[in-house]
């Protein structure tokens, strides 16, 4: 008697958990809207990282070709100087 009223229990239980715990059809519906929606966000996101990234480095490129030319110009005006300074 005993198992029979604890198998009720635990079925009564069951049931009323499926019933309370399932998202409705409008539920899911939603949430697959709320995930596109996330996902569309982060692939936009994304795309302008990459973008960021790209320009960052054309501009650490162009930083690099501007330092090299200053440092060659430094030497020439230092070679200049030091034939201006023996005369």
């Amino acid at each position: 008697m005993m198992k029979r009223n604890f198998v009720k229990l635990v079925l009564l239980t069951m049931v009323l958990g499926v019933a309370s715990g399932c998202a409705t059809t409008d539920h899911m519906k939603q949430m697959q809207a709320d995930i596109q929606a996330a996902q569309e966000r982060a692939d936009a996101a994304l795309a302008a990282a990459k973008a960021a990234d790209s320009r960052a480095t054309a501009a650490m490129d162009a930083a690099t070709a501007a330092q090299n030319q200053a440092d060659d110009c430094s030497e020439r005006c230092n070679r200049v100087m030091s034939k201006a300074m023996s005369k």
